[in-house]
């Protein structure tokens, strides 16, 4: 490369050209002709590459990447916002039974941000904003109860009302009041209480007993048992005139009929039997636990309780007699005696009676004769009774007496120190376990003429396992918040270094040839006091002096048109840096 000084001016320095050898590699410099009809050369306006690559796209390439990087933006964003997004609680759920609308209108006029979950219709607010919440619930007066009862007698009737509209509110108004009352009981969530009351007709065979029908909604979990059934029927019953227990049948939400009357007396009684055995064996157990923990402890021991109970009803009428042991009841004696007593009394055929045979005389006196004695009578009668021991008794057995009792027990080994001070098992010694019998049978009472059985065994039991296990931490609550803001900044890098930066890439590609031809202009190595010259000349084959600003417009015009002609691809390049720094 040459360097060949151009023709000075007066009062001008020297200008300096630089002469070309290996063509043209780089962007000439811009060159512009000034207000005065001068050619000026003056260095290109730089563009950055990436607005120069963005110039070159086609206008539906503009459209569709300014698309993508507002979708891009509106994306991280949105992640971002859900990374810090705010935790909403459940206000109501949808076990309680609110009205939602009044719900809603009570949490927007106390702007109180709330959302619902179309799943299954919860409502939720925001956790700082809970308890406000529910204050404003509970400051408007909504109530899980609408169930309408007497209440409804207090509204005004027109005065065309009839009869049956007035025997229709009336019955409402009691369904309301039972319903209210079912529902007070702690298994119920909500009742309802159809009744079906027959009119009264004059006609004693046409009388219709009135029935009832209860639904009853349970919580979860919860069941009736066979004694509050009874107690909401006979509650039913007993509300309506003439109404029985039969005629009232109580459905859950299951649809199961729980007011099953079909049930015989003997399967109630059995029930009953069965219940009654199981409480005798529970308080037997709490004996043993409260006889055993002060000295094995809670988890030392286990003991299980049999109770044989018999529930048969005897009565029994008895009567016993003793033949050894005998008492005098009664006693009656007669005795009668009559000494010298003569025939006498009122004449008549009973007296007058002829002598009876002739008696010899035990005693004659000296002559033969009989002796005369005085008449003697003599009678003795006794009449005795006697009663043999007899015993009456009449017995009637207790219902539920127990009538054999079995007891066992199984203790754990003791835990006493070893010898490096660590805890260790060590078996019971037979007394020990005959100790711990002897207090286990005065506890339940034993008795051996009944048949009653206590064991106490010695076995070592099996190490607990652990069923609770402690919650991983990938299931706490901080560890997902902490995720949140993770996975965010992870999408954000993703969208800069997978999607800007790429976009940005190759749009600066495409100025790339920009690029180039800004280099080249610096290759050219012109000084800059020499394009403030009123003439350049410029490296070509052969120099070339350009006009000065003070000559003429056709010497300016002939100028230029032998440059186009000696070198047209450096002209075209100066065009071209014109209109790129006009747009």
């Amino acid at each position: 490369m040459e360097n060949v000084p151009a023709a000075p001016a007066s009062n001008q320095p020297p200008a300096t050209t630089s002469q070309n050898t290996g063509g043209l590699d780089a962007q000439a410099n811009a060159s512009s002709v000034s207000d005065t009809g001068g050619f000026d050369v003056t260095p290109p306006k730089k563009v950055h590459p990436l607005i120069e690559g963005f110039q070159r796209l086609s206008m539906m390439r503009q459209l569709w990447m300014m698309v993508a990087l507002a979708a891009s933006i509106a994306i991280g964003l949105g992640v971002v916002l859900w990374s810090q997004g705010t935790n909403y609680r459940p206000l109501i759920t949808s076990s309680e039974n609110y009205e939602i609308r009044e719900v809603i209108e009570v949490l927007s006029a106390a702007r109180i941000d709330f959302t619902m979950d179309p799943s299954n219709g919860v409502i939720l607010v925001k956790e700082s904003q809970l308890h406000q919440a529910r204050l404003e619930v509970a400051r408007a007066g909504l109530s899980t109860d609408r169930t309408v009862g007497l209440e409804l007698l207090n509204e005004n009737s027109g005065l065309g009302t009839s009869q049956f509209m007035e025997t229709a509110r009336f019955r409402r108004a009691l369904e309301g009041e039972l319903a209210r009352t079912v529902a007070s009981l702690n298994q119920v969530r909500t009742a309802r209480v159809h009744l079906a009351i027959p009119e009264r007709s004059v006609f004693v065979r046409d009388n219709r007993r009135p029935t009832a029908s209860v639904f009853v909604d349970l919580y979860a979990g919860a069941m009736l048992e066979r004694d509050q059934v009874k107690a909401i029927t006979n509650l039913v019953a007993t509300s309506i005139p003439e109404m029985s227990a039969e005629n009232v049948s109580i459905v859950d939400q299951r649809g199961r009929l729980l007011s099953d009357f079909e049930r015989t007396n003997a399967e109630e009684e059995t029930e009953r039997q069965f219940e009654f055995s199981r409480r005798v064996e529970d308080n037997v157990s709490r004996r043993i636990q409260g006889i055993l923990e002060p000295v094995i402890g809670h988890r030392g021991f286990k003991a299980e309780v049999s109770a044989d109970v018999d529930f048969t009803r005897v009565e029994l009428a008895e009567e016993l007699f003793n033949p050894d042991l005998i008492a005098l009841r009664s006693e009656q004696t007669i005795d009668e005696t009559t000494v010298g007593q003569l025939q006498g009394g009122i004449p008549g055929a009973l007296t007058n009676q002829p002598p009876g045979n002739a008696e010899v005389p035990e005693q004659v006196d000296e002559n033969g004769n009989p002796i005369n004695q005085p008449p003697t009578t003599s009678r003795a009668e006794a009449t005795r009774n006697f009663e043999v021991d007899r015993t009456l008794s009449y017995t009637q057995n207790q219902v539920g007496r127990l009538r054999r009792l079995t007891v066992a027990v199984v203790v754990d080994d003791m835990r006493v120190p070893g010898p490096d001070g660590t805890m260790i098992r060590q078996a019971w010694t037979q007394d020990e376990l005959n100790r711990l019998r002897i207090l286990v049978q005065d506890a339940v009472g034993f008795d051996a003429a009944r048949g009653d059985s206590v064991n106490v065994i010695n076995t070592p039991f099996m190490a607990p396992e652990e069923l609770v296990e402690d919650i991983p931490f990938w299931m706490e609550a901080w560890f997902w918040d902490f995720m949140k803001m993770v996975l965010a900044g992870i999408f954000v890098l993703i969208l800069i270094f997978g999607v800007f930066k790429p976009a940005l890439r190759s749009i600066m590609d495409q100025g790339g040839e920009e690029l180039e031809d800004d280099a080249a202009l610096d290759a050219l190595d012109i000084d800059e006091e020499a394009i403030a010259d009123d003439k350049v000349t410029l490296s070509m084959s052969d120099e070339y002096l350009l006009p000065g600003p003070s000559e003429t417009f056709e010497k300016q015009l002939d100028a230029l048109r032998g440059l186009i002609a000696e070198d047209p691809g450096r002209v075209s390049l100066v065009m071209k840096q014109w209109i790129m720094s006009d747009d």
